[in-house]
């Protein structure tokens, strides 16, 4: 299939599949010739890459190019639109072109009806990487059992929650850290991961979004800082930091206020929650909590993010900002 469409927000499984065709694709030869990377947020390199899709390979092997950041099944583009359809009609078998995007297609888009037609004659192939919902717990140790067992790494009993409970289930840094406990195994001349074995590799100090998001909401403010310079210090991205933080929090904070709504496709749709039935689990986990605070909390969160990208050291900035919420 000529034409891959990769979305979701698991990056690391998409970048995954990308360097999976990339790699069974082109001749290691002929890659300087044969690849193409490009970059959708740049109108003109969508248009490059529309137009070298038309063009055949050199040499041996097949030709790929890669448009990251795919706006053509998101945004309303009439040039885009025009320009892939045509296109499509003229890329040759041994080219292949990979549309990858975080943001799923757009079905009420033409270009997304036009694919889908694509994909029911087999020229088109999509495929969607989408990290487990935060409130799946379920979801979250299978999708931590699987990249386990790409690693050859065999858990034994709650080793899978062990290890959400202490770095996450964010693919990038569950690939890092399990790569650890693999040298660790290697070391030890054993094969089974143990429970003991994730409080020895992922020490105490080890953090994650949601042991911040549940101390905020408890209130337990020292705690959440004291947790917050911990994942800094760790290396963690102040700015994707501060976005995860107050999307969860707007959300919980939309479901508190509507807490005595009965319609949940109402409150889906102005909290953004694709599954109308995460509203359960978050109403259990709100129910009891102060909506005022709620408010002040997303206030200072967004003065949080104001700051750092202001350029201000970020623990300060978390620090100033959280320590007189009350």
């Amino acid at each position: 299939m000529p034409i891959q469409i990769i979305w979701g927000n698991d990056t690391k499984s998409c970048e995954n599949e990308i360097e999976k065709i990339i790699n069974s694709k082109i001749s290691r030869q002929w890659e300087s010739f044969n690849l193409s990377k490009l970059d959708g947020n740049d109108e003109d390199q969508v248009f490059k890459a529309l137009e070298e899709m038309q063009n055949a390979p050199f040499g041996d092997g097949s030709r790929v190019i890669l448009l990251k950041n795919n706006p053509i099944f998101n945004i309303k583009n009439d040039k885009f639109a025009i320009k892939f359809e045509s296109s499509a009609q003229n890329i040759p078998d041994s080219t292949f072109l990979i549309l990858s995007c975080i943001n799923k297609p757009d079905a009420r888009m033409k270009t997304t009806k036009f694919l889908k037609k694509l994909i029911k004659s087999q020229h088109a192939f999509e495929s969607s990487h989408n990290l487990p919902e935060i409130w799946d717990n379920e979801s979250q140790i299978k999708h931590v059992e699987e990249i386990s067992r790409n690693l050859n790494i065999t858990l034994d009993k709650n080793v899978a929650q062990a290890i959400i409970e202490s770095i996450g289930f964010e693919s990038v840094r569950l690939d890092i850290e399990l790569r650890k406990a693999l040298l660790y195994l290697s070391a030890k001349n054993k094969n089974l991961l143990t429970v003991k074995d994730i409080e020895l590799i992922f020490s105490e100090k080890n953090s994650n979004l949601f042991k911040i998001i549940d101390y905020l909401i408890e209130r337990k403010i020292p705690q959440s800082i004291n947790e917050i310079n911990i994942l800094i210090n760790q290396g963690e991205p102040p700015l994707r930091l501060i976005a995860g933080l107050t999307s969860q929090i707007r959300i919980y904070t939309i479901v508190l206020l509507l807490l005595d709504v009965n319609d949940l496709s109402k409150i889906s749709q102005l909290a953004g929650i694709s599954n109308p039935k995460r509203i359960y689990f978050i109403r259990k986990k709100i129910k009891n909590k102060d909506s005022k605070f709620l408010i002040n909390l997303m206030i200072r969160l967004l003065d949080i993010e104001f700051f750092l990208k202001r350029g201000n050291d970020p623990i300060n900035v978390f620090t100033e900002n959280l320590a007189s919420l009350t």
